[in-house]
């Protein structure tokens, strides 16, 4: 009889246990955004059908990694392809090359940029055969490059529309390898993770060196670290038996680079889900999306998801959605079984869709599912409040 009841205690005592997942930590989450979440983790833990999915830039790290990337390409003049492939490459499939893009700069089309890009690359590498890279980062020339390479990778986007700007900005991998992206993109994080800081900078092109396109200036956020939240999470999900995936506009092989644990934070390969690029016969990529894959980008990421993840869980949708930018907003909100949409504060603009979907959740209009999380960039890492801190822009000019 003791033998008997000791077993069924035990049987009891395993099937109670089931009922609920891994413990999800304090942390610095908002505790109305940990308490809600780890409901959702009890109520699924071990489901063979339930899954979560993340973005990634922004959402698993704060901070970008293609714009990590493409800083160390910059700061380093590590890319593949030669000053005179550069115009064909960039402008290659153009809509409109001379078309401003910017108001205002009636100069800055994407030809003369392109342009004056490319012989500033011709200048700088004659230079670097001279010079060390610490001496060549000081010059005007150099600043100017930094300026309108970048300028291009943001303004392509806003002036032509992120389905052309999405593939487009893939183009600074151009002639790479897929080693040799997994090898950039790791050098960039590994510099960004070990320095700690995020910054949000100006850089501005020295009127010395205006060129074809004139001066132009252009923001952009430094930085890069998935802070312990996130990693617990995603830790917490796969421990309570749920999938985690990622579906992010960002390139494929940046993302993989990413998340594969080396930075604290690991999805199986075959759950990353980002953009995808032809290559050549020798592997190396030529710059334009492979269309044997769907594009994870605005609209596409929750066509992505029913058509390459549901299938894998009986149909379902994801019981937890992650995002933090309007590109995100239409998996946020395109499933009506979805427990928890968690977004992570960006301050987005007030009129957009996901701003006006923050604004509702804070007021209580919006639908309960919806998570608000902060962060505090100057950690950086969440904080226990819904709104972030965010890093103020101190630099007027930049140079490394």
């Amino acid at each position: 009889m003791v033998s008997f009841r000791s077993t069924l205690m035990s049987v009891f005592l395993a099937l109670a246990l089931s009922a609920f997942g891994a413990t999800l930590q304090p942390g610095n989450w908002h505790e109305p955004v940990r308490d809600a979440l780890q409901r959702m983790i009890d109520r699924h833990a071990n489901d063979p059908d339930a899954y979560a999915v993340f973005d990634f830039d922004n959402t698993c790290a704060v901070g970008d990694c293609e714009h990590a990337a493409l800083g160390y390409m910059i700061d380093n003049l590590a890319f593949a392809f030669s000053p005179d492939e550069l115009p064909v490459l960039f402008l290659e499939g153009m809509p409109d090359p001379d078309r401003p893009l910017e108001p205002g700069k009636e100069r800055a089309t994407a030809r003369n940029v392109v342009a004056d890009c490319a012989d500033l690359y011709r200048e700088l590498l004659e230079m670097k055969s001279r010079r060390s890279m610490e001496e060549v980062r000081k010059t005007d020339a150099f600043a100017a490059f930094a300026a309108k390479m970048r300028y291009l990778r943001k303004r392509i986007s806003r002036t032509f529309g992120s389905g052309f700007g999405y593939q487009w900005s893939k183009r600074f991998y151009c002639r790479m390898t897929s080693d040799r992206i997994r090898d950039t993109v790791r050098a960039a994080l590994d510099a960004a993770s070990a320095d700690g800081h995020f910054r949000r900078c100006v850089w501005r092109t020295p009127t010395s060196r205006a060129g074809r396109s004139g001066c132009v200036e252009v923001p952009m956020f430094l930085g890069f670290s998935v802070p312990r939240e996130v990693k617990d999470l995603v830790n917490v999900l796969k421990e309570s038996g749920i999938a985690v995936y990622i579906v992010s506009g960002s390139f494929q092989d940046a993302v993989l680079a990413g998340s594969d644990g080396r930075y604290g934070v690991a999805f199986p390969k075959e759950n990353v889900f980002g953009i995808h690029m032809k290559r050549d016969a020798e592997d190396r990529l030529v710059g334009w999306s492979d269309d044997r894959f769907p594009l994870p980008w605005s609209e596409g990421k929750p066509d992505v998801i029913r058509s390459q993840i549901a299938a894998r869980h009986h149909g379902r949708g994801p019981v937890l959605v992650a995002g933090d930018a309007n590109g995100d907003y239409a998996m946020l909100t395109a499933f009506d079984d979805m427990e928890a949409g968690l977004v992570f504060d960006t301050r987005p603009d007030a009129d957009s869709p996901l701003g006006r979907l923050i604004a509702d959740a804070r007021s209580g209009k919006a639908d309960a599912r919806y998570l608000i999380q902060g962060r505090d960039e100057t950690l950086p890492g969440l904080r226990k409040s819904g709104e972030s801190i965010i890093v103020p822009q101190t630099t007027l000019e930049y140079k490394p």
